[in-house]
């Protein structure tokens, strides 16, 4: 069935200022005519609601422990289906679901492969527990960088120290790595920036006014080592993309598959609009696998499909996509989108960069497709 309300979750680490986040966003959609609904935490409810300290349990009895995130990995993808039903009876607004955590979450506070055991255990896959959200925003832990401001007072079901907040912001953070629309705010200035910068990322996702992206592109010298520290930890994603024909001049139009190992496939279909500068107007929609095969028709003549290997990490509070082109062309093309045309970019230096190539056509997708 359709969906009528954008989902966005708003994740982090411990003190990363989530609920506050939550209440600030919701407030300000309300001011700009939109019908918001929040969903609350559910580790927070289970805590305090008699489960009791989950660290504990974990040490004590793995097996109850890995069973009652089972229980609250189920209780939101239902409690999704409900919010969703409950939001088609307003399909006359706007709406927009905010989710205090989402189902990715559950992944970072398990072991190693067990998050996969149990999406097969329940039928799961990966439109259903990542990419059904329209955007993620993963608000970083006071833990870093704003040490003075962590702090137990504000969560009676908060446990960790400062160490343990920055390991479950590290593990959370990567449990979402491949998520197309993953955004991070992090502690650079103050809280109350912090906010005015979250909210700003979620209108761009929610296209207010206009959903524009603003993107920063390099090209490599040559393969980078995975053996870094930071790409070992990295998300692997498999893309495959074609360019179709469109009815409006102006109009790209493209269908897109992306896999990940254990997690299945999700597509979409894109439509971006050309604009002045750097930015482009973007409209995003999920598809169906029948749909994506019939669409296939359409293919632009003179292109090809776009196969590539996509590579999700974090540097510096960044997030990165390093795309390993294999056909029709072979290229390394690493990629960031901002917030802020004068946004700080600091580009990872295990790296090596050839030249910036924002901009360029002859390094963009489309250019990329053309048979020549």
């Amino acid at each position: 069935m359709e969906k009528v309300a954008k989902e966005i979750v708003l994740t982090g680490g411990p003190c990363s200022g989530k609920t506050t986040a939550i209440n600030y966003i919701a407030e300000k959609l309300r001011d700009k005519g939109f019908r918001v609904f929040v969903v609350q935490e559910f580790a927070t409810m289970l805590i305090l609601a008699g489960v009791g300290n989950l660290n504990k349990l974990e040490e004590r009895d793995p097996e109850r422990y890995l069973k009652v995130e089972e229980q609250m990995l189920l209780m939101h993808l239902e409690t999704r289906k409900r919010f969703n039903a409950i939001a088609r009876i307003f399909n006359n607004e706007k709406s927009v679901i905010l989710y205090d955590r989402g189902a990715m979450d559950v992944k970072a506070y398990m072991p190693e492969g067990y998050f996969e055991v149990l999406l097969e255990k329940n039928k799961l896959k990966l439109p259903d527990v990542m990419d059904a959200y329209d955007g993620v925003v993963h608000l970083v832990t006071t833990a870093i960088g704003a040490e003075e401001f962590y702090t137990l007072k504000n969560n009676k079901a908060r446990r960790e120290n400062l160490e343990e907040a920055r390991m479950a912001d590290e593990k959370t953070r990567k449990a979402w790595f491949g998520h197309p629309h993953l955004r991070t705010s992090d502690n650079s200035s103050d809280f109350k920036f912090k906010l005015k910068r979250t909210l700003q990322i979620i209108c761009r996702l929610l296209g207010i006014p206009v959903p524009l992206e603003i993107e920063r592109k390099f090209l490599l010298k040559r393969k980078p080592d995975f053996r870094n520290t930071y790409l070992k930890a990295s998300q692997k994603v498999f893309i495959e993309q074609m360019y179709l024909k469109s009815k409006e001049e102006n109009e790209e139009r493209r269908i897109r598959k992306r896999y990940q190992e254990k997690m299945g496939s999700a597509y979409y279909q894109t439509f971006k609009e050309s604009v002045p500068s750097i930015k482009r107007s973007e409209r995003e929609e999920m598809i169906s696998a029948l749909e994506f095969f019939q669409l296939q028709k359409l293919i632009l003549p003179g292109t090809s499909p776009v196969v590539k290997n996509r590579f999700c990490f974090m540097y510096k509070n960044q997030y990165f996509e390093l795309d390993q082109i294999l056909s029709p062309k072979k290229m390394w093309l690493l990629e960031i989108e901002l917030t802020e045309e004068n946004d700080k970019l600091e580009l990872p230096p295990f790296l090596k960069i050839e030249k910036e190539v924002t901009g360029d056509k002859k390094y963009s997708n489309y250019e990329i497709s053309k048979n020549n």
